[in-house]
């Protein structure tokens, strides 16, 4: 069950706490507990840090592995540098929307997958590449992938 935004922050206060040292830390905690970082958590972190909404929405927007729009369970981050898309990153991406039926930075309607494009995930040796939920899988082909996603549950 998910938690409260609001005890996220909370806990991670508790944790890391209210220094404007801890924005990091704490909008990382929300993130993976939650998979995207509602408004009531930013506004959370920015009392308790005493930095302005503005200020924390920036950094929430500046990183691509934050998101201020909900996700799903699984998190698919396809790597788009050069090395990537030279190496057939284009045709993994293609074959990821025509099977699982959504384009970048949209998630499927049963809250399963969310497939994202990101800069450089640094497996730029063993291109193309993705994360799935922060786990690293490299050298793919459009079918590996596939079948990497479909083994999520």
């Amino acid at each position: 069950m998910l938690r409260n935004p609001e005890e996220i922050v909370a806990d991670g206060i508790k944790e890391f706490g209210s220094e404007h040292e801890s924005i990091m830390q704490l909008l990382t905690k929300v993130n993976e507990e939650l998979s995207w970082i509602p408004t009531i958590a930013i506004e959370a972190i920015a009392k308790a840090t005493g930095i302005s909404v503005a200020e924390v929405y920036s950094v929430v927007s500046f990183y691509s592995f934050f998101s201020i729009e909900p996700r799903g369970r699984n998190i698919v981050r396809l790597c788009s540098t050069i090395s990537c898309t030279m190496t057939g990153q284009g045709k993994i991406l293609e074959a990821l929307i025509d099977e699982f039926g959504i384009e970048p930075f949209e998630t499927t309607d049963d809250g399963r997958l969310t497939i994202e494009t990101t800069p450089c995930i640094g497996l730029c040796d063993q291109a193309p590449a993705m994360l799935v939920n922060g786990e690293p899988h490299v050298k793919l082909t459009p079918e590996k992938a596939c079948d990497i996603v479909h083994g999520l549950e």
